[in-house]
């Protein structure tokens, strides 16, 4: 018996989002579920047009239950003395029906719209990991790890960083679901929105009301944010910006060691991190950087969270891979303590002082269940008295949007440059001065056939130009430390940064869209003008976090980048003029030749 299917009537208007694969739909319309289990309040449905997209499940009711469906029965298997004739009549035991059905049900890709992860990371980022724990809970670290998963936190790869370009969260699933949404956009030349490759889910309002962020813009949520809890935002002659903190800090990465537990079948390597602030020692593995960078994520929904390095699979207890990770941390860590949020938070506070363990844990679990985590964020924010302009907004959102595509470009292709040019300084450089400078060699060993007095002190000047290539292309392999790897750093850290950023403005474009939705039904008379007062009101206070954030990261831009340069720059005069100054020592010795 063929499935029953699965009815709904719409319960309200819906403006669905094309570039997303939504399905708009009217109050009353009935729709036809295609699927369920798309995840984070959204199904797949059908309209009597024979159009299919996404419709959120909040928004529709369904008309009758879901009936259980059960496939046909196999077919009768063929008699034993028929496997060697040939089948007909439906008889056939070839693979045509199989190819048939698998060609409709796997391989047909179905009709969606880009979309995107990456979570945080490559894009993220993929750099190299490592993990922390303890000097100073040696002896309690194995209590410490009891509501832990440790199975996984030295043998498989970082839940929290690159799996936006390498795959998506829930990529179980079929039809709009998450991989053939990862294969459209690892496709080099696709671009799903002005917003570039969005990570943390692929439609427009699916993790912002699944966090209570649709709640939160309709006001059905409300809370008595404590005078401690609340974030201030302040106007400036740049926008909206966050209160800067009057005491600025910093924190130490330092003193890697390896440690065991459960009688040495467990390795990890502790590192110790110490706040200036406090100057207390405490000792961190990676995974508890993992549930830092997780809670950061799931908390400040309108600041994105640069993606943490990766972990290794193989070489993580060599001197050198553990100095690395150290260091790739250390840029991590100074990041979240000059934002101005994140560094005041108390779940990074916790994670900066707690050295007890049942403390550890009693925080752990409170950060886990903040009641202002997601949407509810911006109830935390305080906002200037003032109104936004939506159309101002808007504005000041697409050239942003330009910018971080732009940028990311940008990013991408120094990156390119940057790694090419550091090969031709390691070889191709270094092989043509060397080459010049032997030729030069060769030409002294000749000169030097003869004796004559007159003659001595040109082969000796020409010997020593040789020796002076041959420095010159020492000087070429050696270069890249002194300049060129510390831009690539920078611009491989920006092209992490940048790859958190499509999540953030994707959300904003969700509840400006849905503000403009309400001024819609307003006008039409189906909503009281005050409610929508009230929605563009809650929309401001996202857009206020939205701008404040984009301000920030343009100031650690100018600052980061002009460092950069400043320091690129140094390294290229002190190189040319150190090539200079041998060349010039070199034409000397021809002085008396």
């Amino acid at each position: 018996m063929a499935d029953m299917a699965i009815q709904a009537r719409g319960l309200y208007d819906f403006n669905g989002d094309l570039d997303n694969g939504e399905l708009t739909f009217s109050t009353g319309e009935t729709l036809t579920i295609v699927t369920q289990d798309i995840g984070e309040g959204w199904w797949e449905a059908r309209n009597e047009a024979g159009q299919q997209g996404l419709i959120p499940e909040s928004y529709v009711q369904l008309l009758e239950p879901p009936e259980p469906s059960f496939p046909p029965p196999p077919p009768p298997s063929a008699p034993v003395s028929d496997w060697n004739t040939p089948q007909t009549e439906g008889g056939d035991w070839n693979n045509d029906a199989w190819n048939s059905h698998g060609s409709e049900s796997w391989d047909q890709e179905p009709p969606h719209a880009p979309d995107y992860t990456n979570h945080n990371n490559a894009g993220g980022v993929n750099n190299q990991g490592f993990r922390g724990g303890g000097m100073q809970q040696q002896a309690s670290e194995e209590g410490w790890d009891d509501d832990w998963d440790d199975e996984n936190e030295d043998n498989s790869s970082n839940s929290t960083t690159n799996t936006s370009q390498d795959q998506l969260p829930g990529s179980g699933n079929f039809g709009l679901s998450a991989p053939k949404r990862e294969k459209k956009q690892m496709t080099q030349n696709s671009d799903f929105s002005k917003y570039g490759t969005v990570k943390k889910s692929f439609n427009r309002f699916s993790t912002f009301a699944k966090t209570g962020g649709d709640a939160f813009l309709m006001g059905t949520v409300s809370a008595n944010v404590s005078e401690s809890d609340l974030i201030k935002i302040i106007d400036t002659q740049d926008g909206p910006a966050w209160n800067y903190p009057s005491q600025p800090y910093t924190c130490a990465i330092k003193s890697p060691k390896k440690e065991s537990k459960l009688k040495g079948l467990k390795s990890y390597i502790a590192y110790q991190l110490t706040p200036s602030f406090s100057n207390i020692q405490v000792s961190r593995r990676y995974k508890h950087f993992d549930w830092l960078h997780e809670r950061l994520e799931a908390k400040f929904t309108c600041i994105p969270i640069p993606p943490l390095p990766d972990k290794a699979l193989s070489g993580r207890y060599e001197d050198d891979f553990v100095s690395e990770r150290m260091r790739q941390l250390q840029l991590w860590v100074d990041r979240m303590v000059r934002h101005p949020v994140i560094s005041q938070s108390e779940v990074f506070n916790h994670f900066l002082t707690c050295t007890d363990e049942k403390k550890w844990k009693a925080g752990k679990r409170k950060a886990e269940k903040d009641e202002y985590q997601g949407g509810k964020f911006f109830l935390t924010l305080q906002t200037p008295p003032t109104s936004l302009d939506m159309r101002d907004v808007e504005k000041r959102m697409e050239i942003f949007c330009r910018f971080v595509k732009g940028m990311d470009d940008n990013m991408r292709n120094m990156l390119q440059i940057g790694h090419d040019s550091r090969k031709k300084h390691t070889g191709p450089y270094k092989r043509e001065f060397q080459k010049i400078g032997g030729s030069f060699k060769q030409l002294a060993e000749t000169f030097n056939l003869d004796s004559a007095a007159h003659s001595q002190n040109l082969t000796a000047a020409i010997d020593y130009t040789g020796d002076t290539y041959n420095e010159i292309g020492d000087m070429y392999e050696k270069q890249p430390r002194e300049d060129l790897d510390y831009m690539l750093e920078v611009l491989f850290e920006y092209k992490g940064m940048l790859s958190t950023y499509p999540d953030v403005l994707k959300l904003h474009e969700g509840a400006i869209g849905k503000a403009k939705e309400c001024e819609r039904l307003k006008d039409e008379g189906r909503m009281p003008e005050s409610d929508v007062a009230a929605v563009i009101q809650r929309a401001d206070v996202i857009s206020f976090g939205t701008l404040a954030e984009m301000n920030h990261f343009q100031r650690e831009r100018v600052a980061d980048y002009k460092d950069m340069m400043q320091k690129f720059l140094h390294g290229q005069i002190k190189f040319y003029r150190d090539i200079t100054q041998k060349l010039e020592s070199a034409l000397q010795k021809y002085e008396n030749a």
